[in-house]
Formats: C-alpha cells, structure tokens, sequence
C-alpha cells in the first residue's frame, strides 16, 4: 500500500504544477478605451504581454458603437467571467455603455476597429501594440 501511496501523491503533485496558475486579477493594470462616434482613443493602446490587464471600454455617444479585435482576444488568455463579453471577437456597446474585459494579452500588434464598414472608412480604428514588459515599461499610454 506505501508503494503505491508515493507515486501517487508525486503524481498529483506534478499534475497540479503542470497545469497554468490563474493570474492575480485585482493587480492588473487599468487602461481606458473611448469609443467615440468615428474614433477610437487612444489610437494605440500598448500593453504588457504576459500580464493581467483590465480594459476598461467606453461609449460616449449617443448611438450604439461596436469594436472588432477578433485575433486579439483569440490570442489572449481571457478571464473565464469575461470570456463571454468577447466570445465573438469584440463586443457592441449601447450609448453611454462601459464594459471590462480582464485578459493576459500576448505579443503581438492587432487591429482594432468598429465592425461598421462606415464606420471604419471614416476611421474608427486603433492598434494594440502587445510588447514584452521590459520594452514597454514607461510608455504605456493607454491609462
């Protein structure tokens, strides 16, 4: 019985490191995303990879707006609560609507844009710029 005690708690125990720890939410860092009718602010939005981020969207008009950043949040480690708010790659929000989406990007740049052709002709649309920490350690822009 002893012998087969040992392999298994070594077992259990290599099985649970294995497995991705879930990341400290609260201490990701904040940044705010404006929709405006025709923009998006800022229009670069940098963000750390590998770390909890929370961002924070907002729609300042009077009309319902709608973003698209489909291989961003496929690329992403999404908050398991919030992985329906962008399950179908971006989200619409009704006027004067905020939304918060808890996510660990991944490096890269992606596109941002309204899921409105007219919309986007106009230019509403923005990039996410997805660096390794150390580079963007005094430039992130997007708080």
């Amino acid at each position: 019985m002893r012998r087969l005690l040992l392999p298994l708690l070594l077992l259990a125990a290599t099985s649970a490191s294995a497995q991705p720890r879930e990341p400290e939410w609260r201490q990701g860092i904040e940044h705010h995303v404006l929709l405006r009718v025709n923009a998006f602010e800022p229009e670069v939005i940098r963000l750390p990879a590998g770390e909890p981020v929370r961002l924070v969207f907002y729609n300042s008009s009077r009309s319902p707006l709608s973003l698209q950043a489909g291989s961003f949040f496929a690329r992403a480690r999404v908050r398991s609560g919030d992985a329906d708010l962008v399950a179908n790659g971006g989200m619409v929000l009704a006027p004067g609507e905020t939304r918060a989406v808890n996510l660990v990007p991944a490096v890269g740049r992606y596109r941002m844009r309204s899921r409105s052709w007219v919309r986007r002709l106009v230019g509403m649309s923005a990039l996410i710029v997805v660096e390794p920490q150390a580079q963007t350690e005094g430039r992130l822009t997007s708080r």
